[in-house]
């Protein structure tokens, strides 16, 4: 009988200790899944930024770039600990598409965090409603922007930036000059502060 207690004791520890690497497992899946979100969330409201960065197509394919790269890094760094390689495969593919995945936001984050606030020039040439729904448009709804698309140009190039709140140059003609506030990104990448 004293050895059937002992082993029952054991068998008591062993499971304490499993219900209690569960439970922790359960909380990191959880913490993980509030993060996703956040995240998530953090890119729907970068979108507004994204459309009003001056190459913002340079901004994401070199933040996609670094993103391999450190991808890449973490895999060949921690080597060892991911072989063999067919257990760890869920885990390499992680990395491999969350970095990049997240990689645009933390960059537009990043270059958004510092810089300082000046105002250009630009050659204004339309500033333009549009409307949009997620339901379309209703049986008698009057139909009201719901923002704006202001194209300028700075010498041969043309840009187009996306806001909401007001036309605010409704009584500017094609060719003349307006100034703009633009931000001077961490990373070098302009950012006109319309909203």
């Amino acid at each position: 009988m004293p050895n059937g207690n002992r082993q029952w004791n054991a068998w008591a520890i062993d499971l304490s200790v499993m219900k209690k690497a569960d439970l922790t497992l359960r909380l990191y899946a959880f913490l993980g899944v509030l993060v996703f979100v956040a995240s998530i969330w953090l890119y729907v409201r970068e979108f507004p930024y994204f459309s009003n960065t001056i190459g913002v197509g340079k901004l994401v394919g070199v933040s996609l770039m670094a993103a391999l790269l450190l991808g890449g890094g973490i895999l060949w760094f921690w080597k060892a600990h991911f072989k063999p390689w067919e257990r760890h495969l869920p885990q390499v593919l992680f990395i491999l598409l969350f970095c990049p995945l997240f990689a645009p936001l933390l960059a537009s984050l990043l270059n958004r965090s510092a810089g300082e606030t000046t105002y250009m020039k630009f050659e204004f040439i339309a500033e333009t409603p549009y409307f949009s729904s997620n339901y379309g448009l209703l049986k008698g709804e009057k139909i009201r922007p719901t923002g704006y698309f202001l194209a300028v140009r700075d010498g041969d190039l043309g840009y187009r930036f996306r806001y909401k709140q007001q036309a605010y140059y409704p009584l500017t003609k094609p060719g003349e000059t307006i100034l703009l506030p633009v931000k001077k990104g961490l990373l070098g990448f302009q950012v006109v502060l319309l909203y």
